[in-house]
């Protein structure tokens, strides 16, 4: 029986490992790595989503938003908006209708190529960023500050490496293997 004091990660590795004492082959270590990854993606945007929520906002349409305030010009293409923050096309469709219907972006075919759009970020969309970014730092130095600089830079180093890795392995074979 799990101890109440348990924390996620540790009854995460007790399952793993009664997992692994009736299945040896798995990989355990890998699988609660990918587990506590997960976990802590979602905490964190559950975090930042509460800070975000007042605004009238999602944590990816604040990200769309910071991705196109950081652009000299305050433009970019939708798809390079999708790899810059990590969403699919149908859901960068959803969140620019949005981020448009507020006026916070702008949606217009480019003038090099009509077969493209060109989103912006607006007058209120960049006052909103610059309202709301800062007050996200505190909860982020907080949260980080468990690790140096130095071990910031290097589990970035790390997981890009980890990032790397997914992209190399499709998910068709990944889903093969298992056959």
């Amino acid at each position: 029986m799990n101890n109440s004091r348990d924390t996620p990660f540790e009854m995460m590795e007790a399952n793993l490992q009664a997992l692994a004492s009736r299945m040896p082959e798995v990989p355990a270590c890998g699988i609660l790595l990918s587990r506590m990854i997960m976990h802590i993606a979602r905490e964190m945007a559950a975090r930042f989503e509460h800070h975000i929520r007042p605004y009238g906002l999602t944590e990816a349409e604040f990200r769309v938003l910071t991705t196109l305030y950081s652009q000299p010009d305050g433009t970019a293409y939708p798809g390079e908006l999708c790899v810059r923050t990590s969403q699919g096309a149908a859901n960068m469709s959803r969140i620019c209708d949005a981020l448009v219907g507020r006026d916070l972006i702008t949606r217009v075919l480019s003038a090099q190529d009509r077969r493209r759009m060109v989103l912006r970020i607006t007058a209120p969309g960049e006052e909103l960023v610059r309202d709301l970014l800062p007050r996200m730092f505190g909860l982020l130095r907080e949260t980080m500050r468990v690790f140096t600089e130095t071990e910031q830079r290097e589990l970035t180093r790390q997981l890009k490496r980890l990032g790397a890795a997914f992209e190399r392995v499709p998910i068709v074979e990944v889903a093969e293997r298992a056959k």
